[in-house]
């Protein structure tokens, strides 16, 4: 069985997958959910085995076929990445046993762009595995794959940030797939990822995007603009990720305003637990049309970068700082 990768949902009924194409990013995507869904089934063992290794194919099956002293439930992850398909895989595919075997699952990637359309190598592969083109996407197939890795995202925020991604970086799913996790590390809770990625989310003037997040919530505004002038003197292209930190505190702040228990808003929205009193005591005297507003401002900041309004983006940006600042100002 065939598939393009966009249309690629769910491997859970396949054990055998050959994927072919140049996008390594999509290649990388497909290997992650197929790994994921074979220790499921119970494949808890994986081995890999390069271009110069192929001589160990035979080895390595027969020793876990059924039937073996030694079987284990086996997931081998061959690669071939230049040059043509090799005979040694296709000759290991023709003789047809790994397909007999119900403890060994295989996944051939491949640096072809295509598959042959005849041969008896890829007619065994079509008949009892899923073919998988991993080939570049078209630009509304690129749209669909940034917006499904994009589904932890608020929905009213979906447009603002997948539009600044896919404009700055089209073509480009590994850039996309870059700013894809640093959202991630924004909007989802700290137990949802890996704590050393927070060291690669620094900004130019040193400073981190949490750093940046926690100067907002404590209110250190005069600081924020200091940073956000730094920002702007050194690389005026780099406004989408301020924009993104801005826009998760005020989404943060809407939700718990609009919320009856705020706290829980506030886990929803991917707030830290070490800073939720910190959103709490930012909002306490806040109003929620005055965060309406806000997102507002955020949603014409995006277009004003993307180019569709004519403004100065930074200037709009220092404007809305101190608009947070007013709308959380402590009533005396």
């Amino acid at each position: 069985m065939k598939v393009s990768f966009i249309n690629f949902l769910d491997p859970k009924d396949h054990k055998y997958f050959l994927l072919t194409g140049g996008e390594f990013v999509l290649k990388q995507d497909a290997v992650k959910k197929i790994v994921e869904n074979l220790r499921i089934s119970g494949f808890s063992e994986k081995i890999s085995i390069s271009q110069d290794e192929l001589d160990s194919i035979q080895e390595i099956t027969s020793r876990n076929m059924g039937g073996s002293l030694f079987q284990e439930n086996l997931i081998i992850h061959i690669k071939h990445t230049s040059g043509k398909f090799p005979e040694k895989i296709k000759s290991f595919i023709e003789d047809g046993h790994i397909f007999q075997s119900s403890n060994i699952a295989l996944i051939i990637e491949s640096s072809i762009e295509k598959t042959p359309v005849s041969g008896t190598w890829i007619k065994s592969f079509d008949s009892f595995g899923l073919i998988i083109n991993c080939s570049k996407l078209k630009v509304m197939e690129e749209k669909i794959w940034l917006k499904r890795q994009l589904d932890f995202l608020p929905k009213d925020l979906l447009p603002v940030f997948g539009g600044s991604i896919f404009q700055n970086n089209e073509a480009n799913l590994l850039g996309q797939k870059n700013e894809v996790e640093l959202l991630k590390l924004l909007f989802l809770s700290k137990d949802s990822f890996d704590e050393s990625k927070i060291d690669h989310i620094i900004f130019g003037s040193g400073i981190s995007a949490f750093e940046l997040e926690d100067l907002l919530i404590q209110r250190n505004f005069n600081k924020v603009l200091k940073t956000i002038s730094y920002m702007r003197e050194q690389d005026r292209q780099s406004s989408a990720p301020i924009i993104w930190i801005i826009s998760k505190v005020i989404n943060s702040c809407l939700e718990s305003l609009k919320a009856k228990d705020k706290k829980s808003a506030l886990i929803k929205s991917g707030v830290w637990s070490s800073k939720i009193n910190l959103y709490l005591e930012l909002v306490k005297q806040a109003k929620t049309k005055d965060f309406l507003k806000l997102n507002e401002e955020i949603l014409k900041i995006d277009l004003i970068n993307k180019g569709l309004m004519k403004a100065d983006a930074w200037e709009q940006i220092d404007s809305l700082v101190l608009k947070l600042q007013d709308a959380t100002a402590l009533q005396t």
